[in-house]
């Protein structure tokens, strides 16, 4: 990214200093779109990110040539709206999705992963599109609500034992619940928060760097490097591993509550008008992603039907491998980097900028375009009702909602034409 220096308010607690700061910063630093890039898959501060609220993921973009961008946060669509706004002052195509982890019984088993390298059988699912929340007291609701709550319970019990922990080293500080959800804007909170929180608090206390390393040596039985102590995401990182992963002192088992069956959170998705998609751990590789055609043959089956390609962790020749097998298969792939820590690294990488496959995910993005569209305008997704894809023929549907999302409808077009009739926009639209 290029060196350029936040303008005054972004970081503001309030949403509409923020939108001013970037409508500002927009206006005095106009650009032209050269290449258009794409990331269609970044979380923000209402999950766990770099990114201190939607705006700033945004003027983030801005600043890096984004034509194409997309929020996905676990768990909350909460980011949603304010993504939306900065989106259209920044002149970006906005695109939206949540996430969430469901778990293969039969590969929990097996001991076989999918894109979850320390879990076999967690698997993370995508819904990619989302044009509704769900409905207050629906199934699908109730199924999200449970998942969330089992994960706050356990982080509550994470911190329990952190203080314990802390208490046996011989310090006397500790930390609360409260530490850890306020540092995400509506309490959604992650192991990584918990985390997050003790390092921040063991910054409060601290009064030199030798004290601090003192600490931490000390809790994590293991030397620190000064190029870790003085990263804070590194640091982070490095405490999760030593003291919360599975075998740690810290560690709590998840509840079974936490992750629903795929078929659940393929129907959760679902009601919220996205297209279920699987993400690709891209490395490790691991036992169920080896094969990316048996992958997509078995995602399909579950009623998965999009790929979702996390650049910063995939090997350029291995995107090739995944973007080949998906277009033989007419499954669109998703770009995107993730950001979920608290160091800024580029939104576009190697893989998104190859030429190759450069072509395929901007008809990518153009689809997710199209199918967010019509489903608001007509609904008319890329999936009926039943989750089957409304073309039988998958080609023909990558095809139609490309062309139509490649259309750009302008904002006060897409406005005048939700006052007619269905019939009119499909007819429009060639439908």
């Amino acid at each position: 990214m290029m060196n350029v220096t936040a303008p005054e308010g972004l970081y503001s607690k309030d949403i509409d200093q923020r939108l001013a700061s970037l409508t500002r910063y927009v206006r005095e630093n106009g650009r032209i779109i050269e290449n258009g890039w794409i990331n269609l898959h970044i979380h923000t501060n209402e999950s766990f990110s770099f990114f201190k609220s939607p705006t700033d993921a945004v003027w983030h973009a801005y600043n890096e040539n984004l034509e194409y961008f997309g929020i996905n946060d676990h768990y909350t669509i909460a980011g949603h709206n304010e993504f939306r706004l900065a989106c259209g002052i920044a002149r970006i195509r906005s695109l939206f999705s949540i996430e969430a982890i469901a778990r293969d019984e039969e590969a929990q088993k097996k001991g076989r992963r999918y894109n979850d390298p320390d879990n076999p059988g967690r698997i993370y699912i995508i819904g990619k599109g989302v044009v509704r929340n769900l409905q207050e007291g629906s199934r699908e609701s109730s199924i999200l609500d449970t998942m969330r709550q089992s994960i706050r319970k356990r982080n509550k019990d994470i911190v329990e034992k952190l203080n314990r922990y802390v208490e046996s080293k011989g310090y006397s500080f500790y930390i609360t619940y409260s530490d850890v959800e306020s540092l995400t804007p509506r309490g959604n909170s992650t192991e990584r928060h918990v985390v997050q929180a003790l390092c921040e608090k063991i910054d409060d206390i601290v009064q030199s760097k030798d004290e601090k390393n003192d600490i931490y040596t000390k809790l994590l039985n293991t030397t620190i490097e000064k190029k870790v102590l003085e990263d804070s995401s590194e640091l982070q990182n490095l405490v999760r591993a030593k003291l919360v992963k599975v075998g740690k002192p810290c560690y709590v088992e998840e509840d079974r509550k936490a992750f629903t069956s795929i078929e659940n959170l393929v129907v959760v998705h679902r009601a919220y008008g996205a297209i279920p998609s699987y993400g690709l751990m891209g490395n490790p590789i691991t036992e169920e992603e080896k094969d990316i055609e048996a992958l997509i043959k078995k995602i399909q089956s579950f009623g998965m039907y999009a790929l979702v390609l996390l650049e910063l962790r995939t090997e350029l020749k291995r995107a090739m491998e995944i973007v080949k097998t998906a277009s033989h298969y007419s499954l669109p792939v998703f770009v995107g980097t993730e950001h979920n820590w608290k160091t800024m690294r580029p939104l576009v990488g190697e893989v998104g900028k190859n030429t190759e496959l450069f072509p395929y995910f901007k008809k990518s993005a153009n689809f997710l375009c199209g199918h967010q569209l019509l489903s608001e305008l007509c609904n008319f997704g890329y999936l009926t009702q039943d989750g089957t894809p409304r073309f039988r023929n998958l080609k023909d549907g990558f095809d139609f909602f490309s062309e139509i999302g490649e259309m750009n409808v302008s904002k006060e077009t897409v406005q005048e034409m939700k006052r007619w009739e269905p019939v009119k926009i499909r007819k429009y639209f060639g439908i």
